[in-house]
């Protein structure tokens, strides 16, 4: 036979069977629709808050390893140690960054050794310090009031606003009469540490059962560019620009401490994960970090992470859920399609004295269990699809508002909307498991024990 009369027979198989068939669609692709729409919402929310810490970055992760002084104890010998860290950040995957570190009267700046910002460098005014910092240091350099964290939901998303549009990508003039450009915002909680809808005010939000594990974090402050001095000419250079304000600088590494950039989330995770930079906050706290911990390692933007580390837990618990569900769809489809292939026994026999063979039976059956499948596929992704597009209409605003507090950063709408192989696990199973229900019917396209179930 050829394909079409396959695909020609398989649909005859649906209608014949159309309100059992449709059963089956209908049931097993709740069962599944529920696993899509929890697979699109969390990597939705998951795609959104880390695509969210890393823009300034364009993807890449900017990670601090310091040495742990408590661990390594009066004697520690920080260059050797430092070199240490260089080794296991390179063996990860990482690049070094050599930094400074600057102390200012308004606080503590890094000065990376190359570029790592997204920024807008458009600064003309050439003795303003270009900088890429929080929303926290921002408002202090451009002498904004912002109100406390007891304040007004209304009055703190103003502030975040008015802060944004006073000073981003302008120069602003600190209380010590020094002058910066505001090159980025970093992500990172002034009035949230993490994602949680109470952050707003609202409970019971089921949604908090993740986002109240995506943490908002604390950016570091970065001097992308110095200020230079009025123009000068020394003796004997004539129009040569006498070099930048003084600043008392000190090598980052003097102190054990090391930048790094990783190209992504989860090389950075893994580094953190090794045994010498590994400790659970909760080990922390207890002084119970492993023999092997010397290193505190976090995120210098944002806290991706962490955040990385706490959806890990969560896809564990989704998996485990998926599977559940996933295995009582699959015993409900098998079951279900066995009893169709067994209703079809004159069928099977008209087949057999129409001259087909077994084989070809066989397919023909696959054929129209897989159209089945099929369905049960596309009817499982668009309810799912619309259960995450609805989830994200009934919470938008909510979303956006924590966001902007979470994070000091505009954001624009945020669908929960993200796709992952787990999805595609999810067809694979189901399509499997088609090709299982013939196996388990085999007996029902031999002849022989055809002719003995029609006596």
């Amino acid at each position: 036979m050829r394909l079409v009369d396959y695909l020609r027979l398989g649909f005859a198989g649906v209608e014949a069977h159309k309100k059992r068939a449709f059963t089956v669609v209908i049931i097993v692709g709740l069962l599944f629709s529920v696993i899509t729409a929890g697979v699109l919402v969390l990597q939705g929310l998951e795609d959104r808050v880390l695509g969210t810490m890393l823009v300034p970055t364009d993807g890449k992760v900017l990670v601090m390893s310091i040495v742990d002084t408590g661990v390594c104890g009066e004697d520690c010998d920080i260059e050797v140690e430092v070199r240490e860290i260089k080794q296991n950040i390179e063996k990860y995957g990482g690049r070094v960054i050599e930094t400074e570190i600057s102390r200012t009267t308004e606080g503590m700046f890094y000065k990376l050794g190359e570029g790592v910002f997204e920024a807008n460098t458009s600064n003309v005014d050439r003795s303003a310090t270009e900088v890429v910092v929080p929303l926290g240091m921002t408002a202090k350099l451009a002498g904004v009031e912002i109100p406390e964290r007891d304040a007004d939901l209304t009055e703190k998303l103003g502030a975040i606003r008015d802060v944004r549009e006073k000073t981003l990508h302008k120069v602003v003039e600190s209380k010590a009469g020094k002058k910066y450009y505001i090159a980025e915002i970093l992500p990172g909680g002034v009035y949230a540490s993490d994602l949680s809808f109470m952050n707003i005010g609202q409970s019971g939000n089921p949604l908090d059962l993740i986002l109240g594990q995506m943490r908002a974090g604390a950016s570091q402050s970065f001097i992308t560019e110095v200020a230079k001095e009025k123009a000068e000419t020394d003796d004997g250079d004539v129009g040569q620009v006498s070099g930048f304000v003084p600043a008392e600088d000190m090598d980052a590494e003097d102190v054990g401490m090391v930048f790094a950039r990783f190209p992504d989330v989860e090389t950075a995770y893994k580094y953190y994960r090794d045994k010498v930079n590994y400790c659970s906050e909760t080990d922390r706290i207890f002084s119970m970090c492993g023999k092997d911990y010397k290193y505190q390692v976090m995120s210098a933007v944002g806290d991706p992470i962490m955040t990385y580390e706490n959806l890990q837990n969560i896809w564990l618990v989704f998996r485990i859920v998926a599977a559940v569900l996933a295995v009582i769809a699959v015993i409900v489809m098998v079951s279900t399609y066995g009893r169709l292939i067994g209703k079809d026994m004159k069928i099977i026999a008209l087949y057999h004295a129409m001259g087909a063979n077994k084989v070809q039976i066989k397919l023909v059956y696959l054929t129209y269990l897989l159209m089945l499948s099929l369905m049960t596929v596309g009817f499982a992704i668009v309810l799912g699809l619309g259960l995450a597009g609805l989830l994200s209409m009934v919470n938008m605003t909510a979303l956006k508002q924590v966001f902007t507090l979470g994070f000091g950063m505009k954001v624009g709408e945020i669908w929960l909307v993200g796709w992952n192989n787990l999805s595609w696990s999810m067809i694979g199973v189901i399509l499997v498991a088609t090709v299982f229900a013939i196996v388990l019917g085999n007996g029902n396209f031999e002849a022989k024990k055809l002719a003995q179930k029609l006596k």
